[in-house]
């Protein structure tokens, strides 16, 4: 006499082991159990830490190894590249928008006569009066070469409006002028709609990223995916390096990191390169050398932008 067939409770398919071979639900008995229940989480909670850790160890250590294996087609044993990168991101901007709440991680100085927010710079310290009429100064903490309180610097002074632009444009500049006026007295509400846009600006600016990467490696087998995939895993690893370079500048005042950090991005990249790409020694270094240029235009445009949007926001 044969058993009687056993179907999946969830998608009623037949069961031919413990596990569903077409929703992969596992099999239970009826009488399922508080020591059954608890083992699954048990298992659950270390495999998918196991994973975590042979993903992260070679994130941090082995550039462009994760890009390879995925290129390869071994992957299952990894964190998904883009599930890594909303893993990593969430905790960055979670701990910037908790350490934006102290005064010292960003300054943002303005002048007593304002009349356009036409600068953002890493010196703090330039005060109102040395500024300019205009200038607003948005400084992150532990970038900088003299107290541990500058970015990196760029100056976009530039004019919004003139006298032949439309009037929404003039009204904008308007509304900048006005709330720039405002950031010396109360600076959280700002600090609070720059640190909120930042998670979706980098985000956008992923797929320009890989892009390109697409021009540097223009003809070569290589497509856009596997770009894009580099992309998250070389972002996954900036973003480790800026949370640990953020937590030392607010433990150690003085910590002026903006240069170590930057350096061994390039480092990374051009072996990530070298490893993912098969690119030569020179081929890496040069590339690198052209992707962190664009790159670095490419993100002081982005924070440039969210700085207008923050201080129109207000």
């Amino acid at each position: 006499m044969t058993d009687s067939p056993v179907f999946c409770r969830n998608c009623h398919a037949p069961l031919r082991g413990n596990f569903c071979c077409q929703c992969g639900q596992r099999h239970w008995p009826n009488d399922l159990s508080f020591k059954d229940v608890a083992g699954e989480a048990v298992e659950e909670v270390f495999s998918w830490d196991s994973r975590l850790w042979r993903t992260l160890v070679p994130l941090l250590f082995r550039p462009g190894f994760l890009t390879s294996e995925f290129i390869a087609g071994r992957r299952a044993r990894y964190v998904p590249p883009f599930r890594l990168y909303l893993i990593i991101s969430f905790i960055l901007f979670l701990v910037l928008s908790l350490l934006a709440s102290n005064a010292d991680f960003i300054r943002v100085h303005s002048a007593d006569s304002v009349s356009s927010p036409a600068a953002v710079t890493g010196n703090p310290d330039v005060s109102g009066s040395e500024a300019g009429q205009g200038d607003v100064v948005i400084a992150p903490i532990g970038f900088g070469d003299t107290d541990g309180r500058s970015s990196v610097s760029a100056d976009i002074g530039f004019e919004l409006s003139d006298d032949d632009s439309p009037q929404w444009l003039k009204n904008f500049e308007q509304r900048l002028e006005e709330n720039a006026k405002t950031l010396g007295s109360d600076q959280s509400e700002f600090v609070s709609q720059l640190v909120e846009y930042m998670p979706q600006i980098m985000f956008i600016l992923l797929p320009a990223f890989a892009l390109l990467l697409r021009v540097c490696y223009l003809f070569s087998p290589f497509h856009y995916l596997q770009h894009l995939v580099f992309s998250l895993h070389f972002h996954s690893f900036a973003y480790v390096l800026y949370l640990v370079g953020a937590l030392v500048s607010s433990w150690v005042y003085e910590a002026g990191i903006g240069f170590p950090l930057v350096l061994i991005s390039a480092v990374y990249l051009t072996l990530a390169l070298m490893r993912a790409y098969r690119s030569s020694v020179a081929g890496a270094v040069g590339k690198a050398i052209v992707i962190l240029l664009v790159d670095a235009v490419m993100l002081l445009m982005a924070f440039a932008f969210i700085t207008l949007l923050a201080l129109a926001s207000l």
